[in-house]
């Protein structure tokens, strides 16, 4: 086999092919052997059949299907022998006729990594917020605490509903053109902002606990959040199923020994304030990592295949449809991705790619690798968090072909934690522009992610 490349641009290459007769006719053979094997034609014993006859049958198909294999095949050692690092399958521009006794000849592109040489990635001027926790943000987390240790208790000495209630209903009618029927859902008097209705906490104050088909009417306002209901009048009919009165713990020593966090209540402000600051920790570090991404592919826009950018954005489409609660549609994972969808995707997904081959570039370049220590220490931790034994879970993650991508992600973000530590940083109250997370990388690893976390190519094993 002769083969010739020629560059088309950093991030593609022409091949150029040229598969002697004897190596093409081999394969017919083969072909037309196998064919053989399960073809019954009339006048003829199944396996029996004359290869004459079956190239006057099949020979276009068998044609096509071994210049097919012949390609494939030529691609994957031209890759490996030439070292061109594809990143797709090649686009065959031009494909001779297979013909007895000449050789077979064809061109093709082929998308390619390209050489990434990063530029200036060190001293990257970027903002850190200064990590400050407000009081009221204690006293958020405090209520929070309260609301998870209140008690449900049925109602005694009354008779009608009254300000801390939860109030169970079923309830039906319209609102506006919508109709609604809602067998069993809870109201609670107290939460504005859960409140199922403008108006409803207030509609429900001091009915009858045994309230059975009453009538309800609501004006939505012109400015609701919800823009379907908007300027809608609802007109329901509900009956109570049940009513319970909510017990708030008090604010004192005793509710912070039941929290099992403090002995006093000035401790368990104290242990909330120490576990705000180590979530806004985490986030200030991650919005830094961002912020350090985000210049470093401001300063170094290579030029990256398409094939690569079109495939980020379709990882980033289904990314989205999971974030907004969508299920995934298995036989169609792009399923409504437009192409003016697509066209406003690419800028950001192209500056994904430019990340990812940036990161390994920088990792090669100053040897940050992995070590054994680190990524049983990420095993253990996610482990945990799935309350799954670390062994079962790293033989999991080796049977499904996961463990060199959570290494890979692993090292993108040491990549990330060494930028910012060489890093220009300046202190701010507020972020002027925030970081752009890419997923895989910024964000960490997670195990839905451990196969998006590096720049597939044909050589992948998944």
């Amino acid at each position: 086999m002769q083969v010739r490349i020629e560059d088309v641009s950093p991030v593609e290459k022409k091949m150029f092919v040229e598969i002697p007769w004897e190596t093409v006719s081999q394969r017919l053979g083969n072909a037309y052997k196998e064919l053989g094997k399960g073809v019954a034609l009339k006048g003829f014993r199944k396996g029996k059949v004359p290869r004459p006859v079956l190239e006057q049958v099949y020979g276009q198909r068998v044609n096509a299907e071994v210049a097919y294999e012949l390609v494939r095949e030529s691609f994957f050692r031209a890759n490996q022998e030439h070292q061109l690092a594809a990143v797709a399958e090649p686009r065959v521009e031009e494909a001779a006729a297979i013909k007895k006794g000449q050789p077979f000849t064809f061109a093709a592109i082929i998308e390619v990594r390209g050489e990434v040489a990063p530029q200036d990635y060190k001293g990257l001027a970027i903002e850190k917020r200064k990590l400050a926790i407000p009081e009221t943000a204690v006293d958020e987390a405090l209520a929070a605490l309260r609301r998870e240790h209140t008690e449900l208790r049925p109602i005694e000495g009354r008779d009608v509903t009254a300000a801390g209630d939860i109030v169970g209903l079923s309830v039906s009618g319209t609102i506006g053109e919508h109709q609604i029927n809602q067998p069993q859902f809870a109201v609670d008097l107290d939460d504005e902002e859960r409140e199922p209705l403008p108006g409803m906490r207030q509609a429900l104050l001091g009915i009858p606990l045994d309230s059975k088909d009453q009538k309800l009417e609501l004006q939505i306002p012109e400015d609701y959040k919800d823009e379907s209901i908007r300027g809608r009048k609802a007109e329901l009919t509900f009956t109570v199923l049940e009513v319970r009165a909510k017990e708030v713990p008090a604010l004192d020593d005793e509710f912070a020994k039941d929290t099992g966090k403090a002995d006093t209540l000035d401790g368990l402000r104290a242990a909330l304030r120490k576990d705000l600051e180590e979530r806004e920790s985490e986030t200030i570090d991650r919005e830094a990592r961002e912020g350090v991404l985000r210049e470093l592919v401001k300063k170094n826009q290579i030029p990256i295949a398409a094939s690569l950018v079109e495939r980020a954005v379709e990882m980033q489409y289904q990314r989205l449809r999971q974030m907004l609660g969508m299920k995934p549609d298995r036989k169609d994972p792009t399923a409504g991705l437009t192409d003016d969808l697509r066209e406003k995707m690419r800028p950001q997904g192209a500056d994904e790619v430019r990340g990812q081959l940036l990161l390994e570039a920088i990792a090669d370049k100053e040897t940050i690798a992995v070590t054994d220590q680190e990524l049983n220490k990420h095993v253990d931790e996610t482990a945990k968090a799935r309350n799954i034994a670390p062994a079962k879970l790293r033989a999991e993650w080796q049977r499904d072909g996961r463990i060199d991508n959570v290494t890979y992600s692993l090292r993108q973000d040491k990549v990330l934690k060494y930028l910012v530590e060489q890093a220009t940083v300046t202190e701010v109250e507020t972020l002027s522009q925030p970081g752009t997370p890419l997923p895989g990388v910024s964000e960490g690893v997670s195990e839905g992610e451990a196969h998006e976390g590096h720049v597939h190519g044909p050589d992948c094993n998944h």
